[in-house]
């Protein structure tokens, strides 16, 4: 059974494994973006990572940045598929304790719809919006935090 750290990249190396992992999820394997997934935001997200301990290798992701206000924003969500039904529900969980001892109130996300029931699980809620990016349909969904 794999075991994972979780954990900030921190090192350059991390960062490019967390890059890669993006653009093989969201690139080259959902064609939701061309050439690669950055955007402005990740000037300033804070980019969590999950290295499977066996190989060494990050082999999922997840990223957050702050909307001000005590509000974040999470996203890029991504797991290689050899991990997938282990490290997304950990991920998930990491950016929400990172962001809360940041001083988050609100998170929020844009789930994509066949992963909304996996946040519901999670604790995570509807906020009644919905939106299609590149095809796919996505759900704007929240969590409370009571700091």
């Amino acid at each position: 059974m794999a075991r994972f750290v979780l954990k900030v990249a921190e090192s350059e190396d991390e960062l490019r494994q967390y890059n890669s992992v993006r653009r093989e999820v969201f690139v080259h394997e959902q064609g939701i973006f061309e050439e690669k997934d950055g955007d402005e935001h990740d000037s300033v997200a804070l980019p969590i990572i999950g290295l499977d301990t066996a190989s060494e290798q990050v082999v999922g992701v997840v990223r957050c940045y702050p909307l001000g206000n005590g509000d974040w924003m999470g996203g890029r969500l991504a797991v290689l598929p050899g991990f997938r039904g282990r490290l997304g529900a950990l991920l998930v969980r990491k950016a929400m304790e990172e962001v809360q001892c940041r001083g988050c109130r609100n998170f929020y996300a844009h789930i994509q719809e066949q992963n909304v029931k996996f946040f519901q699980r999670l604790g995570w809620f509807l906020t009644g919006e919905s939106s299609v990016f590149s095809n796919v349909v996505h759900y704007d969904m929240q969590v409370v935090f009571d700091n």
